[in-house]
């Protein structure tokens, strides 16, 4: 249950150190944070937009069946679209408390779990976008929330640290995902060309959630294509669920 959890990345200083954060987001319309957290992602836009990022995360899984909350870390990283011709590709490789892969090169996801010698292999729909039965989609697809969810201030609307928080609702019912609550770094609404996600956590059903945070963002690497493909090692089963897996 665990490890394929995340399947069912201070800029603007106040003006004066006596006003708070949430004081100052008062003057910060809802609709400016959902832009500048989607803008750096249209394929359309051309002075700073991210094409890529690899950054470090964090992981924290409640798990409402067992009563626990269980803890992972590794490194991410995500191309995203280029074009229809050429969809978001990522790779999630989990370092801690156990080894496993999650890869996909816009056409196929692969759950790799090497301690099980399995790896589960699904195709994504033919757009190389999941739709919101696939909780990883909002990570691949950010230049395109406002059309997949509906968006409110999150409550209280900023982190202690002053960024901007938002609640994410899906517009189509999702068997995996009840809603989103998202971060936004304060710099990005500033217009200062930074990775604009500090934090994500994912509501589930049963009261399932996972928080990941991250950190050390590194943007337009240009990370090799071979990152994104995953060929099964000797020996590997490999397992072919429904096709609907990833919200065929």
């Amino acid at each position: 249950m665990r490890k394929i959890l995340l399947l069912s990345g201070i800029g603007m200083m106040l003006l004066t150190g006596l006003m708070s954060p949430c004081a100052y987001a008062g003057s910060v319309s809802l609709d400016t944070v959902v832009s500048a957290l989607q803008k750096p992602f249209k394929t359309e836009t051309k002075q700073n937009r991210i094409r890529d990022f690899h950054a470090k995360f964090s992981q924290e899984a409640y798990l409402s069946s067992l009563d626990q909350v269980q803890t992972a870390s590794g490194r991410v990283t995500v191309r995203f679209a280029d074009s229809k011709a050429r969809p978001a590709r990522f790779r999630w490789e989990y370092l801690r408390p156990d080894p496993q892969l999650i890869v996909s090169d816009g056409k196929t996801v692969w759950v790799y779990m090497p301690e099980n010698r399995q790896v589960i292999e699904s195709p994504l729909p033919a757009n190389g976008q999941a739709g919101t039965d696939n909780p990883l989609a909002f990570l691949t697809d950010l230049g395109n929330l406002s059309r997949q969810f509906s968006i409110t201030w999150g409550e209280p609307r900023q982190s202690p640290e002053g960024h901007y928080r938002l609640v994410l609702r899906p517009r189509k019912p999702s068997a995996f995902l009840e809603q989103l609550l998202l971060e936004v770094d304060q710099a990005v609404v500033a217009g200062k060309p930074v990775y604009p996600l500090r934090a994500a956590t994912l509501f589930g059903a049963s009261d399932n959630r996972t928080v990941v945070r991250f950190s050390e963002p590194r943007l337009n690497q240009g990370p090799s294509e071979d990152l994104f493909r995953f060929k099964p090692p000797a020996g590997t089963e490999v397992l072919h669920p429904e096709q609907d897996a990833f919200g065929q």
